[in-house]
């Protein structure tokens, strides 16, 4: 799987919404595509954590773990200005969609947190040399 990829396609798609929010988009058009975007980006964050977390033979998996990290932080922020009621799709939030926009940036904040202790624990258990020290020796010498 090529985490970067997912990852950079996701983030062009969160700065898309970024773009509509600040935009004065018509609600009637865009809203409820929105919608389906937030859902998908969500559903696919949650993919890629999990992804993440189980491949701990992914050389790069810090830089993922950040990455990723960022995604949900921009990805929160939207949230938090949809809730705000300050862009012109707010205009349409009802109590309903308002409770599941609150939701997504809740479970969003759980996840920032669980990347953040899965990228210190990788930090913690790679701390170890992947060459041991006879090993080193032998080639260097050899």
């Amino acid at each position: 799987m090529n985490f970067e990829d997912s990852i950079f396609i996701l983030n062009v798609r969160i700065r898309m919404i970024q773009d509509t929010l600040i935009l004065d988009a018509d609600p009637g058009l865009f809203f409820d595509k929105t919608m389906d975007d937030l859902d998908f980006i969500e559903s696919s964050l949650v993919f890629l954590l999990e992804k993440l977390t189980t491949n701990e033979k992914l050389l790069e998996r810090d830089e993922q773990f950040f990455n990723l990290s960022e995604a949900e932080r921009i990805f929160c922020e939207i949230l938090f200005e949809l809730s705000r009621g300050k862009t012109s799709l707010s205009s349409v939030i009802d109590q309903d969609m308002a409770l599941k926009i609150s939701d997504m940036r809740n479970r969003s904040l759980e996840r920032r947190k669980l990347i953040e202790a899965s990228a210190a624990q990788f930090k913690t258990s790679n701390s170890e040399p992947l060459v041991g020290y006879d090993e080193l020796h032998e080639l260097l010498n050899g």
